[in-house]
């Protein structure tokens, strides 16, 4: 079903906000397990500074001779200052493809092809990746997204590992402006949960932004430290366990699960604003735990990347059922849509099964930006005929 019209859910930032100019701090969280993808690139022109030209980085956009160039504004106030080289006009452009773009082939019946639905008008082809096919393609467009993966032997940017990252240079940016400001500042931080001993998503990074440029931390249960070793990134610290639902708080040494909200805290990591990009892999635990990435007093996450898993899906969480659907998909990318996230990228893992298991990219932007596409859907007025 279309996300209805209403505002994005209060969790979605932290009570501090979201980035405020070059001063904010940024976390980049990946987690292993789970990875993200999106498809195509814009037509976008990008800003070049010359000659007198400059950054300004507390406003975060350019300036011409310290006076403030205004045709940025839009993209630079809309997406918490990650974009601050897209005209006004070109903004506009992304956020009409957005208002226009439909979540599913078959709005009134959105399940149609899912395996769990057996209502009528529905299809032979009840399959999830035939369910995948016909929903939730990409809705928006990074000029310059990157599939990250390490370029030596181990992937060279291709096969199951790397992932696709929204313009990373921009990442490298706010890094430098964060630490210019407070060279206390770690500039960014990546989160990675759910490795299985494949670093070469954080070392692509790595290569990419420059050593030092992000502090990483991978989760794990298994006993993969030794291996995070040889591969030298720097600023990289292995923590071994998991993510669960986040409960009562638990801060102690030694437990095999934390919530997000836990180990946000136990990194000391529960001033920081922003999670510039927030990956994880986690073989299906994401049914789980999405609702707690955005819980209040969380820094806000920029990017997320994940791995979305099939499988008995229904029956593992008959008890957390949502917004009265039977299968936990739908539920997932209207949670997110609704919270400011849109969906940059989109890839079926198809090495290690049949693309039953979905790569995602979400990019996190204001709910100002969302304005026309609130209006479109109040328009569409669609009704589910399917639940």
């Amino acid at each position: 079903m279309e996300p209805v019209d209403k505002a994005p859910a209060p969790a979605a930032k932290s009570p501090r906000g979201f980035p405020r100019g070059a001063a904010t701090i940024g976390i980049i969280i990946l987690i292993s397990s789970i990875s993200l993808l999106s498809s195509g690139c814009s037509n976008l022109r990008s800003f070049t500074l010359q000659g007198s030209e400059q950054l300004d980085t507390e406003s975060g956009g350019p300036t011409t001779k310290g006076i403030r160039d205004d045709k940025f504004s839009l993209a630079r106030t809309q997406s918490f200052g990650f974009f601050n080289d897209i005209t006004n006009d070109n903004w506009k452009l992304l956020q009409n493809m957005v208002a226009q773009h439909w979540n599913h082939k078959f709005p009134e019946r959105p399940l149609t092809h899912h395996p769990t639905w057996r209502g009528a008008g529905q299809s032979g082809q009840l399959h999830i990746p035939a369910w995948y096919q016909t929903n939730f393609e990409p809705n928006f467009s990074c000029q310059f997204e990157k599939r990250i993966g390490a370029t030596g032997e181990v992937s060279r940017g291709n096969g199951d590992g790397p992932k696709w990252i929204c313009d990373p240079h921009r990442i490298k940016r706010l890094a430098a402006e964060r630490k210019a400001q407070d060279p206390n500042n770690p500039g960014c931080v990546i989160y990675s949960v759910g490795s299985a001993g494949d670093f070469s998503f954080e070392k692509g990074m790595e290569e990419e932004l420059g050593p030092g440029t992000c502090e990483y931390h991978i989760f794990d249960m298994g006993d993969f430290e030794e291996k995070m070793k040889l591969q030298n990134i720097s600023r990289a610290h292995f923590h071994r366990w998991g993510l669960d639902t986040q409960g009562e708080e638990n801060t102690q040494p030694g437990a095999e699960f934390y919530g997000l909200k836990d180990t946000v805290k136990l990194l000391g990591h529960d001033n920081l604003d922003v999670i510039d990009v927030f990956k994880i892999d986690c073989e299906k635990c994401e049914w789980r735990i999405y609702r707690d990435w955005l819980l209040s007093g969380l820094p806000s996450l920029q990017q997320i990347q994940v791995e979305i898993h099939s499988g008995n899906i229904g029956k593992m969480h008959q008890a957390e059922k949502h917004d009265h659907d039977i299968s936990p998909e739908i539920p997932f990318f209207e949670f997110l849509e609704e919270a400011g996230y849109v969906r940059f990228h989109k890839e079926p893992n198809i090495q290690y099964n049949d693309g039953s298991c979905e790569e995602y990219a979400f990019l996190k932007l204001d709910k100002e930006f969302f304005a026309a596409r609130k209006k479109m859907l109040a328009e569409r007025n669609i009704t589910r005929v399917d639940i």
